[in-house]
């Protein structure tokens, strides 16, 4: 079955000009959010966004050339491979990276990392991190079940606002994977009016939903119809 490296050895050569901005664009830009880009791309108000094939270049010369990177159990080993494909195909190697934030309170299991995307349409796609292996991702995950705001949504939230300030002219991509895709649909729901009206599409890639009344209904409708929810055929 192929996969997100099939697609980028058969779209990569296709700019965003030549092949618009897709689903599977955005599954590839979700998972980005899971490499660990601390100490290269700057956070909100750091500086200036760098450009992907860099940001790339200096995440892969921390390890040795040829070793299998291990990015834990539940975020696949191929993401690394993603990210090499991606800085070497004009679809991808010149959008920009910033914003990066990634935050880990084990005492209060808080797991929150995010990633903006310049993707180079005119638009920046905020990138939510899924569950990783820590802990306190585990029992946010939990929690998710049977609390109404787990501390991840509320920074979801806080994160789009940033992002949008930072970015006063750019329409906005809101997506995730997993716990990710649900942060994704949270922030668009309850971000300000303003910053609603901005936001282009959110993707739901296999994320969990939500606990009655999580969700403001108000805003839940307003963005109803540009949420992309999809589900894996298993």
């Amino acid at each position: 079955m192929a996969n997100l490296l099939d697609y980028l050895d058969w779209r990569g050569d296709l700019t965003l000009k030549q092949s618009p901005f897709n689903e599977v664009d955005n599954l590839i830009l979700a998972e980005l959010s899971f490499v660990d880009f601390n100490g290269i791309v700057p956070g909100p108000g750091e500086g200036p966004a760098v450009v992907l094939e860099e940001a790339a270049k200096r995440y892969l010369e921390q390890f040795p050339a040829g070793e299998r990177i291990d990015m834990g159990v539940l975020v696949p080993d191929e993401i690394p491979d993603m990210l090499r494909k991606m800085a070497q195909l004009p679809r991808f190697r010149s959008m920009r990276l910033g914003c990066f934030v990634d935050r880990l309170d084990a005492d209060n299991a808080q797991q929150f990392a995010a990633v903006a995307v310049e993707t180079g349409d005119g638009a920046v796609y905020c990138s939510f991190r899924g569950t990783d292996d820590t802990l306190a991702g585990w029992k946010e995950d939990f929690h998710m079940s049977y609390v109404s705001e787990i501390p991840a949504q509320k920074l979801a939230v806080e994160y789009l606002e940033t992002v949008a300030r930072q970015y006063p002219r750019r329409k906005l991509r809101l997506g995730g994977h997993s716990k990710g895709g649900n942060l994704a649909v949270f922030a668009g729901a309850l971000a300000r009016i303003k910053v609603r009206d901005r936001i282009l599409a959110i993707y739901n890639n296999d994320g969990p939903g939500f606990c009655a009344g999580a969700v403001d209904e108000a805003g839940y409708e307003a963005v109803r119809g540009r949420i992309h929810t999809f589900v894996p055929q298993s």
